[in-house]
């Protein structure tokens, strides 16, 4: 659990290099992308594992982590299609 938390804090600490100082639109593009592809999958599974240690039931944790998965995919997806969509300010 410790590997997808520094996994999550420093995916989180190089979003916020990327994007400071930058344009909302780039500012949502790179989320969108970051959570989408880099924070989705770690924050899901330790998410999952917690709630399967607590309910005592893997099987649970397994729905858990798969819901999580699809919801914050489209989080992302949304945010990155706000951000594509956003008019660039010339």
């Amino acid at each position: 659990m410790g590997v997808a938390l520094l996994i999550i804090v420093i995916v989180a600490a190089t979003g916020r290099v990327l994007t400071k100082n930058q344009s909302k639109r780039r500012n949502r593009i790179v989320w969108g992308i970051l959570v989408m592809i880099v924070l989705n999958p770690f924050v899901s599974w330790l998410i999952g594992i917690c709630f399967a240690i607590f309910a005592g039931e893997g099987f649970a944790g397994m729905g858990v982590m798969v819901i999580l998965f699809i919801a914050m995919f489209f989080i992302g997806a949304c945010i990155l299609v706000s951000g594509l969509l956003t008019k660039v300010d010339i």
